[in-house]
């Protein structure tokens, strides 16, 4: 990393950082004091993620075309801001300033692993008023039960001060479980509710789906629900691909189910030799 500062060491007294960073995420955004915007998440080879965003609306278009999600670029010329609210959207509390002076250079693949930041569940309920939980946190598990779409009050949806119609949106509630047995109650919101449905459709009760979920928010009240989407920035993936956390988990997981099917298989031939049929057992 030779000439390019890490995220976690800027600072907003200079302008003349040079970073490498990967896109993670790219989301338009729509807030009641700024109205329409564009953010990224953007992370280094040392796996410290950072949010930023574009601070004059004249050059989102021009960042959309340079910054593509999953490629890393060189980016000069910006300004680094201070987060001052506790509750934020990485656990950096700076953020980057994309301005009208910033250079985006496309930049090789990097070879480092930057790894997920997979929170255990029984952490969930025992922090969720913990500094940890002010930003979004990374979510592993078996989906064990989807449950049907509900229309529900979001307060955090924008609205202008002469409208006064209800603020809702679509939510699905979920069950993740881990591999010792412990669960999760999950909420996905918004469009991306719409996109859970239309996957769960598809790939659901078809086979085991393990799911993965990127900067999703511990909720504060954990009853009944102890994590849920933020807009933008939250994502879920289907049976991912390409993480070591998720093969570990998957391994786990597969042979747990193997030496379960073994017991089962034993526990009916020994029944069947005791003169009991144990197929139809409850």
């Amino acid at each position: 990393m030779a000439n390019f500062t890490r995220l976690n060491v800027l600072t907003p007294n200079r302008s003349d950082w040079r970073v490498l960073v990967r896109v993670e995420k790219m989301w338009d955004t729509l807030e009641a004091d700024v109205g329409e915007g564009l953010s990224f998440l953007f992370v280094d080879e040392m796996g410290t993620k950072m949010h930023a965003f574009v601070e004059q609306s004249n050059q989102m278009k021009r960042f959309k075309r340079c910054l593509h999600e999953g490629e890393w670029n060189i980016l000069t010329g910006f300004s680094v801001v201070m987060v001052n609210t506790e509750i934020r959207l990485t656990e950096a509390r700076n953020k980057i300033a994309l301005t009208s002076n910033t250079s985006v250079t496309p930049a090789e693949d990097s070879d480092a692993w930057i790894p997920l930041d997979i929170v255990p569940y029984e952490y969930v309920s025992n922090f969720w008023n913990d500094e940890r939980t002010s930003f979004p946190r990374d979510f592993l598990g078996f989906i064990l039960e989807v449950r049907e779409t509900m229309l529900r009050e979001d307060v955090s949806i924008p609205r202008n001060p002469l409208n006064d119609d209800p603020k809702t949106t679509n939510t699905i509630d979920f069950t993740l479980q881990d591999n010792d047995g412990d669960q999760i109650q999950c909420r996905v919101k918004g469009a991306l509710a719409s996109k859970f449905k239309r996957f769960w459709l598809y790939y659901g009760k078809i086979e085991t789906i393990v799911c993965l979920l990127t900067d999703w928010r511990v909720v504060e009240d954990a009853d009944p629900i102890h994590i849920e989407s933020e807009e933008g920035i939250s994502r879920f993936e289907f049976n991912p691909i390409g993480f070591d956390e998720v093969d570990h988990f998957t391994e786990i997981m597969c042979s747990s189910s193997q030496d379960s099917s073994e017991e089962d298989v034993e526990e009916m031939e020994f029944d069947y030799f005791n003169g009991c049929r144990t197929d139809n057992k409850s």
